[in-house]
């Protein structure tokens, strides 16, 4: 149970953190690169098997890593956005909702059980997608934001996706590992994404962004440690949905409290049913 409140302290604390980000002038993306330089760090150091970097990129499921870095950090991205400008609790919702994708491609890819409790579930998680970002636009400065709590499910879905087949097609990684290699390719597409902005506008990374960057990156990495530790040490259809359902529970009452995010009576019942879904979709 500890590790279960480790990991949703940390990943409530991730989502404050970015909440901030606007008021202390942070630059998104260099604290966000500075970040996986951290993650990265932890993950090689927590390695059971550490290696060198050359037999890392010569392991069979390098490429997927590849991949997940990239998601990784686009969904970092979008999902600091979507914290600044959409609000905290529908962030998380849209976010968690995504278990309706990694539920699809177990079902179509791997075969995996399929029945009517589970397709009422994927049913009330995508209306409560719905009521829970329905009216928005009425709440928010601009109608213009409205796309990044999509693009934070699909990106978010294809960051499950993408761990849930690293575990199926390469059941023998060091999970630990993969993750490392995750965290670096983010780092790198983030180093590039960098310079390119650097060159092209007046991007300047200060002290501030370093010092952010190092704090999300500690946060990000014991997220996810202690994310990993709890699914082996709880049954995963105990972990799962608890951990899920109690973030977006957490992220809406935090936003009500902490940042005055408003919430229709709409938007509390999507809430509610976010919730309801989660633990069906997990326990069917």
């Amino acid at each position: 149970m500890l590790y279960l409140l480790f990991a949703l302290f940390f990943s409530t604390c991730i989502f404050v953190t970015f909440k901030y980000f606007n008021r202390f002038r942070i630059g998104l993306l260099p604290a966000i690169t500075m970040n996986y330089v951290i993650a990265s760090a932890f993950g090689y150091l927590s390695c059971r098997e550490t290696g060198t970097m050359v037999s890392m990129l010569q392991q069979p499921w390098m490429l997927m890593a590849i991949l997940a870095g990239l998601t990784f950090i686009l969904t970092f991205v979008v999902f600091a956005l979507s914290t600044q400008k959409v609000g905290v609790a529908m962030t998380v919702v849209s976010g968690k909702m995504s278990i309706v994708l990694s539920v699809a491609v177990g079902f179509l890819l791997l075969a995996e059980p399929f029945n009517l409790i589970k397709m009422l579930g994927i049913a009330a998680a995508l209306l409560a997608f719905y009521l829970s970002n329905y009216g928005r636009e009425k709440v928010q400065s601009s109608r213009k934001y409205l796309f990044l709590p999509v693009l934070l499910f699909l990106s978010t879905g294809a960051n499950d996706i993408l761990m849930k087949l690293s575990g199926v097609y390469y059941p023998h990684r060091d999970a630990m590992q993969f993750l490392a290699a995750t965290f670096f390719t983010s780092f790198i597409i983030g180093v590039l994404l960098t310079v390119y902005k650097m060159l092209r506008s007046s991007l300047k990374i200060s002290w501030k962004d370093i010092l952010a960057g190092t704090l999300l990156g500690f946060l990000n990495w014991y997220s996810t440690y202690f994310f990993i530790k709890g699914l082996f040490v709880l049954p995963i259809s105990l972990f799962i949905p608890v951990f899920n359902a109690a973030l977006v529970f957490i992220a809406a009452v935090s936003g009500y409290f902490f940042f005055n995010e408003k919430l229709s009576r709409i938007n509390r019942v999507g809430v509610l049913l976010a919730v309801l879904a989660i633990v069906v979709i997990a326990f069917s």
